[in-house]
């Protein structure tokens, strides 16, 4: 992690020291652009190297060794900031100062030294290596213009084929590949048997091999929606939660909850011909805690289990002969699935012959063969470089070993660039099966600090370039995707998860509390993730240098506002407080100087539900994220905002002042959400690449007449998504003084209403945005108005008309009532298409229950 930490550093340097006007003014600035300087060497021969190097190699000692001290350089720096900023008195500030001084003259002289270590390593290595084949040859006279018959033996040996561009996104069927005696048996069983009673079915198999994929296809199969009423997805995982998989299968029946989760679930099953899905189950004691929310009716009701473990399958059986053994692949199905990677059939003999002994090596194991493939993919289309990445699966890989999988993930994961290790390991913050957000992720990323500040370019643009990178490495995998083809969600499997946790902790990294993969040490860490047990994390110790804290599935407790008081270097915060009172936790944040993350989802403010920031000193704060329970944001007494320069991202349950916004604040990308009496020309104005609003009208007052925010639309050009929520007296859209069809709003792409009182006619005027390619209505329209008549001219260039709690509602366009939604939407996309000439995606919610997730607004 030496490239993490050298990029880190340099950052901090800039964000605190050099920039045009500095926060912090220094008589020894020289200093610190001499080890800006360093660092930028270090970085930039780190991004250079392809030195082939052993694990125990000079080069890796090296590496750690400037991780090491870049990474305690930075933690002294910030500390002493922690006490800067905030000091009262002349003679503590200039203390802090001196010491601050001190720190800079050891670490300029500790860089001085490492870059000279560095440049001794390469050229000790360049002589050992000696001179190129190319250089031999043109040196003994067979180059440079020869006209002998001799081969030209260095271009054979780097043929350059331009298919396999390194630089290319990998595009691939990510379906299954083998396995169709398996799927056949599997849907019979599932179906086409005449037993009534209710049976599971097992898919077991070692990890990688494909269960997941296997069980996807089948769960995502035409018969399979028909036959069965209720379909229901869980993972459940090493580490499982009983709650978490009640939440989540009651999700996806679209169950209310009476408190009791899991008579509420079998109550909403009762008398359902439904098939459950229950992925990566490890132990009997989760299949107990679950199986009895599943009624026996004698209708034809399935369950569906993967595990890696005979003996969990066979008890959830219980007895029965319905267990369904995951072969490898052959020899033939395993070269289909590498061409199938690749996205080509046809290759050079050369390199195929190169990837048929690679694959060879993965004896048939699906999740190797993606991986070694996609790794070949990114790599340099020379036959020496592939020749060295088979000759390191040859090294890695022992025939017939059970670690043959990890240690060809392990060899993927070494022949990453610097930049992308950090952001791999970075997955081992969320816990095993865990869906993630993409605009989530790259925030989070970008908080971090070790991905390289490009000119012209904002970091989560880098990050999302980093993600495609590892997806096309086949590292991650896309979960969603947007209607236009976009990441909406990522996932990471099992094993490569176990290698994010491993190499994490050998890096000193992560450490993960209550994750029995990866044992608790008390060693200093950059990265804290807590699945469970909190009382394990002491408040001391060196604990409070670590960067970043995670807790996705928490009940508050002052133990948590009491560890967070001592977090003093955190720069990320990301806590979902399952429905708890944390107005604690949120003072506990409010003098973390380097925050730049902070998201604390199911918040209760006890009997106060406003809070401001007068008492926050967020100056690095890039993604500012509170919701919970009418949690309400008024900075009316304080500057709000705009001491936040370089806040991106903020999202409130409701904004109903921002404070004083005296410049332009040109890095501000989304707010939700916004009271409408703050949508002023004003605001807009000074907020001016504003790329997402979110605007909600309750707040107990008549907003039904306040419709200059309409108005004040025209200022923010850069809008591509707008959502309005609880404006339940808005009845109309404002029909003159606005340009709809031109100017008004060009760049807006996604629209949204929740709980209006528009008419049908208003949509009109929506149909004629001119780049409009997502529409979302839920429970918009007054129940009297029934039809809709869409303009002939509307909607040119929609993609997506998603509905929600019209029963009674009639398109007279195609004359059929919105209740057979199957026939409407597959008549409404034909005439889209005639019409247009390009795709709509049509989706509804209503009394028979919703074909889609409503993505997050945040």
């Amino acid at each position: 992690m030496a490239y993490a930490s050298v990029t880190s550093l340099k950052g901090t340097l800039h964000l605190h020291f050099l920039q045009s006007q500095p926060r912090l003014s220094l008589i020894y600035k020289q200093k610190v652009v001499s080890l800006h300087r360093n660092l930028g060497f270090l970085q930039e021969s780190l991004e250079k190297s392809e030195i082939a190097y052993d694990d125990a190699g000079a080069m890796k000692d090296l590496e750690a060794e400037i991780r090491d001290a870049v990474f305690e350089a930075e933690e002294r720096i910030e500390m002493e900031l922690t006490t800067i900023y905030p000091a009262k008195g002349l003679t503590k500030h200039l203390a802090c100062l001196l010491r601050l001084h001190g720190i800079f003259n050891e670490a300029v002289k500790k860089t001085d030294y490492l870059k000279k270590k560095l440049i001794k390593i390469k050229t000790e290595k360049q002589l050992a290596k000696g001179p190129s084949q190319g250089e031999r040859m043109r040196q003994s006279g067979l180059l440079h213009g020869s006209t002998s018959s001799q081969p030209d033996l260095e271009h054979e040996n780097n043929i350059t084929v331009s298919k396999f561009s390194k630089n290319a996104p990998m595009k691939y069927d990510s379906g299954m590949f083998g396995c169709n005696e398996e799927f056949k048996t599997i849907m019979d069983q599932l179906t086409r048997q005449s037993a009534k009673q209710l049976q599971v079915v097992s898919i077991v198999g070692m990890g990688g091999i494909g269960k997941t994929t296997l069980a996807r296809k089948v769960y995502e199969d035409p018969s399979i929606t028909y036959h069965f009423y209720i379909r229901a997805w869980v993972a459940v995982s090493q580490e499982y939660n009983v709650e978490q998989m009640l939440q989540c299968l009651i999700g996806c029946v679209n169950a209310t909850s009476n408190g009791n989760l899991a008579e509420s679930l079998r109550k909403h099953l009762k008398n359902q011909r439904y098939l459950i899905v229950i992925d990566d189950i490890w132990s009997t004691t989760a299949w107990d805690s679950v199986q009895r929310c599943f009624p026996e009716d004698n209708n034809g009701s399935r369950i569906l289990l993967t595990s890696r473990l005979r003996e969990v399958a066979e008890y959830a059986n219980s007895g029965n002969n319905s267990t369904i053994n995951m072969p490898f692949l052959d020899a033939n199905e395993s070269w289909n699935l590498y061409c199938n990677v690749f996205g080509q059939t046809e290759f050079l003999s050369v390199f195929e012959q190169i990837g048929r002994s690679t694959v060879k090596k993965c004896n048939g194991l699906p999740l190797a063969i993606i991986v070694i493939t996609s790794l070949l993919s990114k790599t340099e289309a020379a036959v020496e470089k592939w020749n060295n990445v088979v000759k390191n699966v040859n090294r890695y890989v022992i025939d017939d070993s059970n670690d043959a999988c990890s240690r060809i993930l392990y060899l993927s994961y070494n022949q990453l660039r610097h930049h992308l290790k950090a952001c791999f390991l970075y997955f081992g913050v969320f816990p095993e099966d865990y869906e993630i957000r993409v605009k989530k992720l790259v925030r989070l990323w970008a908080a971090e600090g070790f991905l390289r500040v490009e000119d012209h370019r904002n970091m989560e643009e880098v990050a999302m370039e980093c993600l495609q990178d590892l997806v096309d490495r086949s590292l991650v995998f896309v979960s969603k995707q947007s209607y236009n083809g976009k990441m909406k969600t990522i996932r990471i499997h099992d094993l490569l998860r176990d290698l994010c946790l491993r190499e994490a902790h050998h890096e000193n990294l992560l450490n993960v509390i209550g994750d029995e993969k990866l044992p608790f040490y008390k060693k200093s860490c950059r990265w804290i993730s807590a699945t469970s047990k909190l009382h394990l994390l002491p408040s001391r110790m060196c604990f409070h240098k670590s960067h970043s804290f995670h807790y996705p599935y928490s009940y508050y407790s002052e133990r948590m506002e009491h560890l967070i008081s001592h977090f003093k270097l955190l720069r990320v915060v990301d806590i979902e407080l399952m429905p708890s009172y944390g107005y604690g936790v949120l003072n506990a944040t409010a003098n973390l100087i380097h925050l730049r993350y902070l998201a604390l989802r199911n918040l209760v403010l006890n009997n106060n539900r406003y809070f401001d920031l007068e008492l926050f000193e967020y100056w690095n704060i890039q993604s500012f994220i509170v919701c919970g329970d009418h949690i309400t944001l008024d900075c009316a007494k304080a500057s709000g905002i705009g001491k936040m320069p370089l806040l991106r991202n903020i999202c409130i349950n409701r904004i109903v002042s921002l404070g004083t916004l005296s410049v332009v604040h040109g890095n501000l990308e989304s707010i939700y959400w916004l009271d409408p009496k703050l949508c002023t020309q004003y605001l807009f104005t000074r907020i001016p690449n504003l790329k997402k609003l979110g605007i909600d009208g309750y707040d107990g007052e008549s907003n039904g007449k306040n419709l200059d925010c309409f108005y004040n639309f025209v200022h923010l050009g850069q809008l591509e998504k707008l959502s309005i929520k609880n404006w339940y007296d808005l009845n109309c859209i404002p029909r003159s003084g606005i340009s709809w069809a031109t100017d008004f709003l060009p760049n807006l792409k996604k629209l949204k209403f929740v709980w209006t009182n528009l008419a049908w006619s208003d949509m009109r005027l929506i149909g004629m945005l001119p780049n409009l390619e997502v529409l979302k209505l839920k429970h918009v329209v007054a129940s009297e108005d029934i039809m809709w008549e869409p303009s002939k001219e509307g909607f040119r260039r929609l993609k997506k008309l998603w509905f929600c709690g019209y029963h009674h509602t009639s398109i007279d366009s195609v004359n059929l009532v919105f209740g057979f939604r199957f026939g409407f939407r597959k008549l409404i996309q034909e005439e889209q298409y005639n019409n247009y000439g390009n795709a709509l995606l049509v989706r509804s919610k209503n009394i028979m229950g919703s074909d889609e997730e409503e993505e997050s607004d945040e």
